[in-house]
């Protein structure tokens, strides 16, 4: 597919302008009544999405219900700049703009993109991200470590459950689809009394996968088992004082059985892989306002997760080729325990000089266990992290029109990490985030803004233990990997400049931000590779640079048919890397970092009771990895869906990648099949084929 920037370029300007004149023409009314205010609960005060100087998607109940979404990696293509890597079952690993790990295997990950739900950190751990009974997804783009820490590098994703209510509802929802697959969930809550409102809600999803393992003669070795249950309990104790209660429960068993010799969608492991995760967590909120100067809010949480991926080394049986007599498995079970603590001050007036000042602590510890065919032990190891930061963020008003918004964080990190390779290493790494943006306001709604901002994430630890190698190897790869034990921190410095408007009636929405982002120390995968063997570990390159443009676009064209586009268009470039091989790759684009990302539909209102929609998103190809210069394909995949509304009924006809376009996002290349004397190729983990079903939903 070509792209030209030249007509995005003029469309963007066409809207910049329209916005502008009908904003300067709107002078007797506000338009909150035509123009629905979105507001983020992401930001350390909850702010709407119009007065955010950052690039922000917000997916609601509604994106969600369109896609027919039941995990968050359906609805990811919706954001602008977003992409993702499977490196499991699921879409696991995140990249913003360009930014993002990709796998992970041995070594602790220091994730440069987070994921919160409901206050509760689990980045990282995205196999149980259903989206059932999902408010809201707030995808925060760029340096965000003034808001969210050391996972905010490069962007946040957080995700907001459904509160209780006041009055009595019950939310169901039932659906099958190809592939074996069926969906159920209920939401049911409301108030217990004048003070006490609560919610419970269940969701399983199942699905045989879209795989055939032809050795073994079954399609369900890429299965989908997930459980996910949420229950939420507010209490209004008085006037001034509230105490909010989160737990969760995930149950995710799917299989993982994913890459093929024949490099399709047929696998030969005689031993299919697995990808679990059976968690716990609760999150208590405080708040009160009775203190006369500010607000306090106070929120501690804990998670508990028990981790486990693994897969057949090998992909085949034994007899595969004359005299093959391989067979090889590799697991890793994790032990994961996150609490954190946060303490907030915030002024009482925010439309005036507003303030927010605050303390985080947080611990979190993860035991490695991996048990592969080829160790003469297990390869054991734990880290423990411990972070502590001071931030803050102050709001001062320049005139009626105009403000400026200041954040800082300051924080310290602590790294222990032993394994059972000896490599036993303490980082104390101190940092610290912020941003500086100016606001001002062009007639009465919309906004624009120019922020700076810095991010940073903590250094680590590489342990990785070895792969298959003769004896003679092991000393070289055991001093290649102790020489390299310690990677340094990264830094990302950005600069954003944006505009967020809508016109008189409310018929036209833009957001649109340009951005710059300076990568210093960039964190990247290299690898040793010896034969088939080969080892992965971090290290850093001196700089990277990102840089693009995003824009976001509703307008109603008509009382029955409306339209939307998400448009993101990135150029990326990395510096100083060099391959094992001695191959250097200055000036290269970065990992799965497409240079255009395309997300455009209708909705058309066909009655009173039909709607039908209409998209389709478009992605440049990308680079898999650092190591290799190997590409995804561009892609183009089409979604329909049609909505038929019956009092408290609706039943849903749906397709995804309704043309069943092939297509993948993840890639390795290496050696590995024996039947052709182990040639490299391309090794790809591939996308969703075409998904139709149908979905009922009952709401009282």
């Amino acid at each position: 597919m070509i792209f030209s920037k030249k007509p995005l370029a003029s469309l963007i300007t066409c809207l910049l302008a329209s916005t502008y004149v009908s904003a300067q023409t709107s002078q007797e009314q506000t338009l909150e009544a035509n123009v629905e205010v979105i507001t983020v609960q992401g930001a350390l005060t909850a702010t709407p999405l119009s007065k955010m100087a950052t690039s922000i998607s917000v997916l609601d109940e509604a994106a969600i219900a369109q896609r027919q979404a039941q995990h968050l990696e359906d609805i990811l293509n919706r954001a602008a700049n977003v992409n993702f890597a499977s490196g499991a079952s699921r879409g696991r690993f995140i990249q913003i703009r360009g930014i993002g790990e990709r796998s992970q295997f041995t070594d602790p990950v220091n994730p440069s993109v987070g994921y919160l739900v409901d206050g509760i950190n689990y980045s990282g751990l995205l196999a149980g991200a259903s989206t059932f009974d999902i408010a809201q997804v707030e995808i925060f783009k760029g340096p965000n470590s003034a808001r969210f820490g050391a996972d905010g590098l490069a962007g946040m994703i957080n995700v907001i459950s459904n509160d209780p209510t006041d009055e009595f509802t019950l939310d169901t929802q039932f659906g099958v689809a190809n592939y074996g697959s069926w969906n159920i969930g209920a939401a049911i809550g409301g108030a217990f009394s004048e003070s006490v409102k609560g919610r419970l809600s269940v969701h399983q999803n199942t699905s045989d996968g879209f795989i055939d393992n032809i050795w073994l003669g079954r399609d369900d070795t890429n299965n989908v088992d997930e459980l996910t249950v949420r229950g939420k309990l507010n209490w209004q104790v008085s006037d001034d004082l509230s105490l909010n209660t989160v737990v969760h429960l995930i149950d995710v068993n799917n299989g993982y059985d994913a890459f093929s010799l024949n490099r399709d969608r047929t696998t030969l492991s005689d031993e299919p892989g697995f990808d679990t995760q059976e968690s716990e967590a609760v999150a208590v909120a405080f708040k009160y306002e009775g203190l006369e100067f500010a607000n306090l809010a106070l929120q501690t949480s804990f998670m508990q997760a028990d981790l486990g991926y693994g897969y057949d080394e090998d992909w085949s049986y034994v007899g595969i080729a004359p005299g093959w007599e391989y067979s090889s498995t590799d697991y890793y079970f994790r032990d994961r325990e996150d609490s954190s603590f946060e303490a907030k001050l915030s002024s009482k007036n925010s439309d005036t000089n507003a303030w927010v000042v605050g303390l985080y602590f947080a611990d979190e510890t993860e035991e490695l266990t991996r048990e592969y065919t080829w160790l003469a032990d297990p390869f054991e190891s734990q880290v423990d992290r411990v972070d502590l930061a001071l931030f803050g963020e102050y709001k001062y008003i320049l005139s009626e029109s105009q403000w400026l918004t200041t954040s800082l964080r300051l924080a310290s990190q602590t790294l222990d990490y032993v394994d059972s390779n000896l490599i036993d290493e303490k980082i104390d790494h101190t940092d610290w985030g912020a941003e500086v943006s100016y606001h001002q306001n062009v007639g009465d709604n919309s906004m624009l803004y120019l922020s700076l901002l810095r991010s940073y994430k903590m250094g680590g630890v590489n342990g990785q233990s070895l792969s298959k190698v003769d004896d003679e190897d092991v000393a070289e790869f055991r001093q290649t990997i102790l020489d390299n034990a310690i990677f340094d921190a990264e830094s990302l410095i950005g600069i954003e400049f944006g505009i967020k408007g809508a016109n008189q009636d409310g018929t036209l929405t833009l957001d649109f931000s340009t951005f710059y982002q300076k990568r210093d120390d960039v964190q990247y995968k290299n690898s040793i590779v010896n034969g088939q063997s080969f080892v992965d570990f971090y290290e850093n390159s001196t700089d990277g640079k990102n840089y693009g443009i995003e824009a976001s676009l509703h307008y109603m064209l008509s009382e029955s048919l409306n339209t939307f586009a998400n448009i993101g268009y990135l150029k990326t470039e990395i510096s100083n890397i060099t391959r094992q091989d001695g191959s250097n790759i200055d000036g290269r684009d970065q990992a799965h970092a497409p240079t255009y990302h395309i997300n455009a539909g209708v909705n058309w209102q066909l009655s009173d009771s039909v709607n039908w929609l209409i998209e389709f998103d478009a992605k440049d190809d990308f680079y898999y990895s650092f190591s290799h210069d190997n590409k995804s394909d561009s892609i183009f995949l089409v979604h329909t869906s049609l909505d038929y509304q019956a009092a408290k009924w609706q039943v849903s006809l749906y397709a995804r990648n309704l043309f069943d376009v092939e297509y993948a996002n993840r890639g390795f290349y290496f050696p590995n099949d024996p039947r052709d004397e182990y040639l490299p190729h391309v090794w790809e983990q591939f996308g969703e084929p075409r998904r139709v079903g149908v979905n009922f939903k009952y709401q009282y």
